[in-house]
């Protein structure tokens, strides 16, 4: 899209105040401001930036792979999890949507937890320990989802814990401001690949290409 064009389309844009309004008087309808991104796409940005241009700019049927159903399938990992609980005190949360309009961001919460003071969200792996700490795609798909944490509860969200089931053990990682800050920078990148519909150069590691689900349009071209 030239950028005249987009001068064309902001002629007819609501301002802020016209969007609120219009909130206000229809509380039912979602508006945003921008695209609309989930939790899910910053961790596939982060994979391979091309996953969304087909996904989106393209709309390419997409192949159910292995990791695609595995995600399914810890869903069901989730729900065995909801009669266990090691402290009242604590109150636990499943299957949450969450949106921000502002912010244009959206994510089905898997599992989040409130202790009194501050909340933090939950995911359940069944891999090993990473030594060296989350792999990056993962890590900001869960800041993602603690963005919108803050901004629908208004708690403070300073850690995420991953229930490595495989061990039975769960592990805590810190969540700093950089990091939050850092995720709406990708949050914003993934924006401009949507309005522009530029095709972003593909990942680095061709290792991630032999299963992904975007392979055939691709080419790496």
């Amino acid at each position: 899209m030239q950028a005249s064009g987009l001068d064309d389309m902001n002629k007819y844009k609501l301002n802020q105040y016209q969007f609120q309004e219009i909130r206000n008087l229809y509380p039912k309808i979602n508006l945003y401001l921008q695209p609309v991104i989930g939790t899910e796409d910053v961790r596939q940005f982060l994979y391979c930036p091309r996953i969304i241009y087909f996904r989106y700019v393209i709309c390419a049927p997409m192949k159910k792979t292995y990791k695609m159903e595995y995600g399914e399938l810890k869903h069901e990992k989730i729900q065995k999890l909801k009669n266990k609980s090691d402290d009242d005190c604590i109150q636990k949360y499943y299957n949450i949507y969450l949106n921000d309009a502002d912010l244009g961001l959206v994510g089905l919460i898997d599992y989040f937890e409130f202790d009194g003071k501050t909340a933090f969200p939950v995911e359940i792996k069944s891999g090993n320990i990473p030594l060296d700490g989350l792999n990056i795609p993962h890590k900001y798909q869960i800041i993602a989802q603690a963005i919108l944490i803050e901004k629908n509860f208004d708690f403070m969200v300073n850690k995420m814990r991953i229930n490595y089931i495989k061990h039975q053990k769960s592990v805590d990682y810190r969540l700093l401001i950089e990091d939050k800050l850092k995720c709406m920078k990708i949050i914003r990148k993934i924006r401009e690949l949507l309005i522009y519909e530029k095709i972003p150069e593909p990942t680095k590691d061709q290792g991630k290409c032999v299963d992904c689900e975007c392979k055939n349009y691709c080419y790496r071209g």
